[in-house]
């Protein structure tokens, strides 16, 4: 009889411990969930050049100016840093006005450099950024730019134009909904 106790008393000590632990994890699991996009805001954008190698860049709460949050302005703004791209990319695309569907760009405010080189501005009037999501909480988009080719240190226009196609994510701040 007093070995049972004993062992009945390990066995609850053991599951007590294991539930602390097990407890424990997944707390810390859920530690960062409200570090998300989805909380602080920001979000990604991919994007090739050309149709070559996909790359992501991370979008932060800056990054993105949408119509009327934390601003007057009717317009949205995507900015991509060189500082913050690893090919030392850097691009800015305004659209006036958006909606739903294809929308035109604000060629004096869309621009690109690729990889540091001189500012490329848009070449044709088949360039569209198609948002099919916006509202208080998150925006998407496909873009599908033509770029004039700066990549030799100075813009020629014999050359055919740069492609960028992408896909932007972008969560609105819950502060600022």
């Amino acid at each position: 009889m007093r070995f049972s106790f004993l062992t009945s008393r390990r066995t609850f000590l053991a599951a007590f411990s294991a539930g602390i632990i097990a407890g424990t994890a997944s707390l810390t699991a859920c530690s960062g969930i409200n570090d998300s996009w989805e909380v602080k805001g920001g979000g990604f954008f991919k994007y090739t050049i050309n149709g070559k190698d996909e790359i992501t860049q991370e979008l932060e709460r800056e990054d993105v100016e949408v119509p009327f949050i934390r601003n007057r302005h009717h317009y949205l703004l995507i900015k991509v840093p060189m500082d913050r791209s690893e090919r030392k990319d850097q691009v800015n695309i305004m659209v006036n006005d958006p909606k739903l569907g294809k929308n035109g760009v604000v060629s004096t405010y869309t621009w690109i450099q690729v990889e540091g080189t001189p500012k490329a501005f848009i070449r044709s009037d088949s360039s569209y950024v198609s948002i099919d999501q916006k509202d208080d909480t998150k925006w998407t988009a496909n873009i599908n730019l033509y770029f004039e080719d700066c990549r030799q240190g100075k813009c020629i226009d014999s050359l055919p134009p740069i492609n960028l196609k992408g896909r932007l994510h972008y969560w609105i701040a819950e502060d600022d909904r």
